[in-house]
């Protein structure tokens, strides 16, 4: 191989490498919500139910779209950072350290890390088995 050819091909793999780093970089600036699932456990006294705990870390700026939980009682306790809370037809709520929230079945609701630091609260769901988790509607 020619010095020149040798030249071109280390700059090739050093641009990919390039790439891929930044992709990765930029992946973790924009922010993934993370979903650490804790218990799912079948209801007892209460057949077709299960409760499902996770902890939610959203990254600044993430969100989740309008949404409901079919059949679902959700709970929820923030953990850390300031989280934005919007239900339909009920005024925004900002979340800090050691608010708790309800969201009774069926209600149309979203959330955004409007803030500058990760936002983490834990999620507990009563629901029933064999139904989505989520469905996505407009408000």
């Amino acid at each position: 191989m020619t010095p020149r050819k040798a030249l071109i091909s280390a700059l090739v793999v050093a641009g990919v490498a390039g790439l891929a780093l930044l992709v990765e970089l930029r992946a973790e600036t924009m922010g993934q919500i993370k979903a650490d699932q804790v218990l799912v456990k079948d209801l007892a006294g209460e057949p077709g139910k299960e409760v499902n705990i996770q902890v939610y870390t959203f990254p600044p700026g993430a969100s989740v779209p309008w949404h409901i939980h079919p059949d679902t009682h959700e709970f929820g306790y923030q953990l850390g950072g300031e989280f934005t809370l919007l239900i339909n037809g009920e005024p925004s709520r900002i979340l800090k350290v050691g608010d708790a929230f309800y969201v009774p079945p069926n209600v149309i609701h979203r959330g955004i890390n409007a803030g500058s630091t990760p936002a983490k609260f834990m999620v507990v769901r009563v629901r029933p088995k064999g139904k989505p988790a989520l469905v996505e509607v407009q408000p």
